[in-house]
């Protein structure tokens, strides 16, 4: 394998543990306060990724202009589901588990019967845009999802780490029993955590989605991948996700290459299962 080859491998490894890494980051916020594995968010990142492709096809709306369309869907359809199943939920996770893994499958249908399984095209001026890093081509795109990963990692620990709601977020992750004693608004909370998971999520989506297509079964692997990236980064840890996403998007690419691409998305499972076996808090969590 030639090193132009390997460097190219390198930046779509990373473009996928970036993507990854925004999905973690959103399912362990949710997890982490809630104790719940939303899976949800598979079905959000669907809708998401159409209504940005929708705003560029029938609003005329630019490819940067739709991003904000699919983050206000994603964040609108997550707090949705917030106040309407999850609140009335929280003494029953069993409950609360089963109503979000019916969420994602109807979403997933519900895209399937307004818009046909066909894949559709997203048009955006930064995917044909082709950049030379010593002579090696990059795709502007995967450059745009590097930078903006990387950016929403520092404004989301800033945010947690420096904000009122952000320590509250925290403090509730921790034990909401006593955040509620202490006085925290924990309704201001769940909305805020399901805010930004919904946010991150639909960013993932419109990201990702002039790589590849968009159509209703693109929910299922990113979301079996962000759980994948939580586990293995540890369970409320930001650091975590982001690690544990370019590893995976890592092993995931130079496997396909040198291993079989038919094994590409079982490298994450392999992952998960010495995770859990070996070191079961993650790489970032504690005991």
């Amino acid at each position: 394998m030639t090193s132009e080859i390997i460097w190219i491998q390198l930046f779509n490894g990373i473009t996928l543990g970036v993507i990854y890494a925004l999905m973690g980051m959103g399912l362990t916020l949710i997890w982490s306060i809630a104790d719940l594995p939303d899976f949800s968010q598979g079905g959000i990142y669907i809708i998401s990724a159409y209504s940005a492709y929708f705003a560029i096809i029938l609003l005329n709306f630019s490819y940067f202009f739709a991003i904000p369309v699919a983050i206000i869907t994603g964040m609108a359809i997550s707090v949705t589901f917030e106040r309407l199943l999850y609140t009335r939920l929280r003494a029953s996770p069993n409950a609360a588990l089963l109503c979000a893994i019916a969420l994602f499958f109807l979403l997933e249908n519900i895209a399937v019967y307004l818009w046909t399984p066909k894949a559709k095209i997203m048009p955006s001026p930064t995917k044909d845009m082709i950049l030379y890093f010593a002579g090696i081509p990059v795709s502007f795109q995967r450059i745009l999802i590097i930078i903006v990963g990387v950016v929403l990692f520092i404004v989301i620990n800033v945010f947690v780490k420096k904000t009122k709601i952000g320590k509250a977020i925290m403090a509730t992750a921790q034990d909401r029993e006593a955040a509620a004693l202490m006085g925290i608004n924990l309704e201001k909370v769940y909305i805020t955590t399901w805010a930004l998971g919904g946010a991150l999520t639909a960013i993932a989506a419109a990201l990702i989605s002039p790589l590849y297509a968009v159509y209703p079964g693109m929910g299922t692997l990113p979301l079996l991948k962000g759980l994948v990236v939580v586990i293995l980064g540890g369970m409320g840890s930001f650091i975590g996700a982001l690690v544990a996403g370019l590893i995976l998007g890592l092993i995931e690419t130079f496997g396909s290459v040198y291993i079989s691409v038919a094994y590409q998305h079982g490298f994450a499972f392999i992952i998960l299962l010495l995770t859990l076996v070996i070191r079961p808090q993650g790489l970032f969590g504690r005991r």
